[in-house]
């Protein structure tokens, strides 16, 4: 079966849903309280976050991993925001969280998802006194090693590819092509910019601006981060921060990483330095969900979450279509297409 009929059937079955459980035809968005609830029941599905034991030990004094992978809010069937929130939140409840230990391989991705993670993790340790670290794993750029920088210290092998410090919104100018194929956009706007960074033709130079203090605001904020994990003045964060990657090395090497390392080496780093060498170490994870579990290659496909909620999973489908044209802010080692 090749892709665009697999989104067909995809989306036949999105509709059946939503017409099993929706009251109106017309409303595309489906009602988390009660579908939800509903399409679990029918599945016999949960969506609590459960623990998985990673290494055994005392169940009193435990270390939490969390896991980032995938490009940061894209929701692509590695990223899990929500998830990612939720393991967050539960450290404040669990007084047997001892440490965390963040486990990164991404690319980065979309500056507010990045932003809420960094976030809602300083709001925990601002409540809770307990010591984070950060392990890299093959990539940790962009928006992945802005995530790092809420570790106390920081872990990467040579080989891993981290760094490009910044931030990038792009999209494509296709006003000669179109020109070529006789087709000529017809805009009605309220003012001039309404139709910013438009595919259609040249942007402007008050719009370049316009985009461009956009940009250099979300990049301070960057500059901050990383000033602040760092411990660096920021006129050593920019002469680094000019979006180059570097490997793990060449990031030790100029301050931006500790240590050599691989996940076991952070872990055993968090038992040594905080008395917890007979620490239990746990993950959450979230049972298949909806029809995520049912449709994973379509959900796939479309770079939704399978993990997500079934009414969620409805919206998603929905939303995904609808902002196929939205441009995008983002903490990116590579641009968004």
């Amino acid at each position: 079966m090749d892709k665009k009929k697999g989104i067909v059937i995809g989306l036949a079955a999105v509709v059946l849903l939503t017409s099993l459980f929706s009251s109106s035809p017309k409303k595309a968005e489906v009602d988390e309280t009660t579908s939800t609830t509903s399409l679990n029941k029918l599945f016999g599905l949960s969506n609590s976050l459960t623990e998985e034991v990673l290494e055994e030990g005392d169940a009193l004094n435990r270390i939490l991993v969390i896991p980032i992978n995938g490009s940061i809010g894209t929701e692509d069937g590695q990223y899990f925001h929500d998830h990612i929130l939720s393991s967050i939140d539960n450290i404040k409840e669990d007084s047997s969280i001892k440490a965390v230990l963040l486990t990164i391989d991404s690319p980065g991705g979309g500056v507010y998802a990045t932003r809420e993670v960094y976030d809602r993790m300083k709001e925990v340790q601002s409540e809770v006194d307990i010591p984070i670290y950060a392990s890299m794993g093959s990539t940790a750029a962009s928006g992945g090693y802005y995530l790092a920088m809420l570790g106390e210290k920081v872990f990467a092998s040579s080989e891993t590819l981290t760094g490009s410090i910044g931030v990038i919104m792009s999209s494509y100018n296709t006003e000669g092509l179109l020109e070529k194929l006789g087709v000529k956009p017809q805009v009605i706007k309220s003012a001039d910019m309404k139709d910013i960074m438009s595919s259609s033709r040249e942007m402007t130079e008050e719009e370049r601006q316009v985009l461009q203090s956009y940009v250099d605001e979300s990049f301070q904020r960057f500059v901050d981060v990383v000033e602040e994990g760092r411990g660096m003045s920021e006129d050593e964060v920019r002469k680094l921060a000019d979006g180059r990657i570097y490997s793990g090395s060449q990031a030790q090497a100029v301050g931006l990483i500790d240590a050599i390392g691989y996940q076991k080496d952070a872990l055993q780093a968090l038992r040594d330095d905080f008395d917890l060498a007979d620490a239990q170490v746990f993950t959450y994870t979230t049972p298949d969900l909806g029809f995520g579990s049912l449709f994973p290659s379509f959900l796939g496909q479309l770079g939704l979450n399978s993990e997500e909620t079934p009414a969620s999973q409805l919206n998603q489908v929905i939303e995904k279509i609808e902002s196929l044209d939205d441009m995008t802010l983002e903490y990116r080692m590579q641009g968004g297409f």
